[in-house]
């Protein structure tokens, strides 16, 4: 939490001192400890769906008040996930570019995140952003922690 408040204070003094006017922020969600958030969007920002549970299939899973946009709807999908927040203290998050935890993928350490997908390249050579499919919670996948 301390990150992400640091982080967003100092992006605030950035466009105050370029002279960038900037609306008061909404909100931030708050993660519920032991789950995964996947959000819409980079920086955690966007539609979000807080997950207790590992997912076979984000095609089959719709974000909170949002009933026809589901977490993957195909690659390059404007609101496939495209950032993570891992509050599960002690496991890491398998995140898989096909359904049923297979294919290229990635972890997310233990109480870490990725605040943009588009910054990982996938062994497929693809972009990680917008294009992935289903997680699990757990050390299953054999590809790069990463936690930024």
């Amino acid at each position: 939490m301390i990150r992400r408040i640091s982080a967003m204070l100092i992006a605030a003094a950035s466009l105050f001192s370029a002279g960038v006017a900037m609306a008061a922020p909404a909100q931030a969600y708050t993660c519920t400890p032991d789950n995964a958030c996947l959000y819409s969007d980079s920086d955690f920002t966007g539609y979000v769906r807080d997950d207790y549970s590992s997912r076979t299939n984000w095609a089959n899973i719709y974000y909170p008040g949002s009933p026809s946009i589901p977490l993957y709807a195909g690659d390059n999908y404007l609101f496939n996930v495209s950032s993570i927040d891992n509050w599960d203290a002690d496991t890491r998050i398998s995140v898989y570019y096909n359904s049923a935890h297979w294919g290229p993928c990635f972890k997310i350490a233990a109480y870490g995140s990725v605040s943009n997908l588009a910054y990982i390249t996938l062994s497929n050579g693809k972009s990680a952003n917008d294009v992935m499919n289903s997680h699990l919670f757990g050390d299953n996948c054999s590809g790069t922690v990463y936690n930024f």
